[in-house]
């Protein structure tokens, strides 16, 4: 079985910002599902940009070595980044790894992939005294979790990229106790998304400016730790009302928020407000 990062997106007209490394593949395929999106791609083949397949593509063109130099972008520039076989290359995978989360807007996703080091393949080579791929990273699944989490990435999802149709062979590993979860053992490579912020948050992000957002959660914040309540409270039902915060939405922000959550609420539908 394969499938390649498509299997994450489900297109649309949003006009996306997306940044990709040295990922030339993907350049018509995030094109045909985002035709709104405007891409940057980093790459050390500079006769990419004459390519008659990108002619007609809204792409700025960076040419270097990401693994040697930094990238050139101001933090929160893009909304994805695609890196296809980043970590397999990357001479420092965590600083990497950091640069690109600073990279993203505060509802950002990252799509990559890894060599899974507890793959059939690898364990035999190894028991034979054989390493053949020296020249590149493998990692094992609970590894990569590790990583993306020390980077500031929040919610990770990962499905098998090349996986064996045979299970006989994970099968005899596992008989000698080797642990098998989720069929790992059968997996060559991952593919995984990693988003900066966790669905929920992100829905809350993605709805207001940051700057009402900040508002919001000062104004919150005052009425949680009982400075000026009465003030306050008015100050949210103006703020509510200007800006149209339903109180759904409302309900959600306090939950994120407010460590006490239960006397703010309590607080707010004395003030009469309904969540």
């Amino acid at each position: 079985m394969k499938q390649d990062l498509t299997c994450f997106w489900s297109g649309g007209p949003a006009p996306m910002r997306w940044l990709l490394l040295e990922s030339l593949t993907y350049i018509e395929k995030i094109a045909a599902l985002y035709p709104q999106a405007s891409l940057t791609v980093v790459t050390e083949i500079e006769e990419a940009a004459d390519l008659p397949e990108f002619a007609g593509v809204n792409i700025k063109w960076y040419f270097l070595d990401y693994r040697r130099e930094k990238l050139p972008f101001a933090e929160g520039s893009f909304d994805a980044v695609l890196a296809e076989n980043l970590l397999t290359r990357a001479y420092e995978p965590y600083d990497l790894l950091l640069d690109i989360s600073r990279k993203l807007t505060d509802t950002g996703v990252l799509y990559g992939d890894f060599f899974n080091v507890r793959y059939t393949g690898v364990l035999a080579a190894l028991q034979a005294g054989e390493f053949p791929v020296r020249e590149k990273h493998l990692y094992a699944k609970s590894e990569m979790v590790r990583l993306l989490d020390d980077t500031l990435f929040k919610e990770i999802d990962f499905v098998p990229g090349d996986k064996d149709d045979e299970e006989s062979t994970a099968e005899a590993w596992e008989s000698q106790g080797y642990v098998n979860i989720n069929h790992e053992l059968a997996v060559s490579r991952y593919l995984f998304r990693a988003a900066v912020s966790t669905a929920a948050v992100a829905n809350l992000k993605g709805l207001y400016s940051p700057a009402i957002r900040k508002e919001l959660a000062r104004i919150l914040h005052r009425i949680e730790y009982d400075v000026q309540p009465e003030a306050n409270i008015e100050s949210l039902q103006e703020l509510c009302a200007r800006e149209g915060i339903f109180p759904e939405y409302l309900q959600d922000f306090i939950a994120e928020s407010c460590f006490h959550r239960e006397k703010v609420q309590a607080r707010l539908q004395a003030g009469g407000f309904f969540l």
